[in-house]
């Protein structure tokens, strides 16, 4: 949150950045209640967030989190990497057989067979370099979020005629939302894949 708002093209207006916070404690509100939350602003803008952690009420538990293994490894922190890769190849299997549609296959012949697993696979490589730049920002959604959030913009065609009969089409983009602004931040990309364009279409 403080990188994003230093950054150029990241989230700045207090109100908006206000609103992410508020998401991201009623996402984790285990961890909330352990946190303090403040955020300066000047003129409608976020200067800077500060946060500290709340002492702990008498008799109150943070809770343990176990992993039970019969790996020789001592290393808590290798120990934890292993089990998020275990994690993360439970994930690739799941996108690959629900999102990618890489299973059940109906093909009867093979070259029709070889050639669905291919796409499906080089699909994969599409949205496994797409969530590893977004954790590279701190963003960790699973896929199925992010087609969620960026279906939130979308595109739209207006047609209509002039007064020479000819049929005009307005192709309009929408404003993206604050999640999708985020994730095309990561990406670099820009924030409106195209603006208006307008297509006059001649009689035939």
């Amino acid at each position: 949150m403080e990188a994003s708002i230093h950054k150029k093209g990241g989230t700045k207006k207090y109100k908006k950045v206000v609103a992410r916070i508020g998401r991201i404690k009623e996402r984790y509100p285990t961890a909330n209640k352990y946190y303090q939350i403040h955020v300066q602003e000047k003129n409608g803008i976020a200067v800077m967030v500060n946060w500290k952690r709340k002492p702990l009420t008498t008799g109150t538990q943070e809770g343990v989190y176990f992993l039970r293994t019969n790996l020789p490894e001592t290393d808590e922190k290798m120990m934890w990497n292993f089990y998020n890769t275990i994690r993360e190849i439970e994930a690739t299997f799941r996108i690959l057989k629900t999102d990618l549609s890489l299973t059940p296959v109906f093909h009867q012949k093979d070259e029709f067979t070889e050639a669905h697993l291919y796409l499906a696979i080089l699909a994969y490589t599409v949205v496994n370099t797409i969530r590893y730049r977004l954790k590279n920002h701190q963003i960790h959604h699973e896929w199925q979020k992010i087609i969620r959030i960026m279906n939130t913009q979308k595109a739209a065609t207006i047609t209509m005629n002039n007064q020479n009969d000819q049929q005009i089409n307005r192709r309009v983009c929408s404003i993206p939302s604050s999640g999708v602004q985020q994730i095309y931040t990561a990406m670099g990309f820009k924030s409106m894949p195209f603006y208006q364009k307008k297509f006059v279409l001649p009689e035939f």
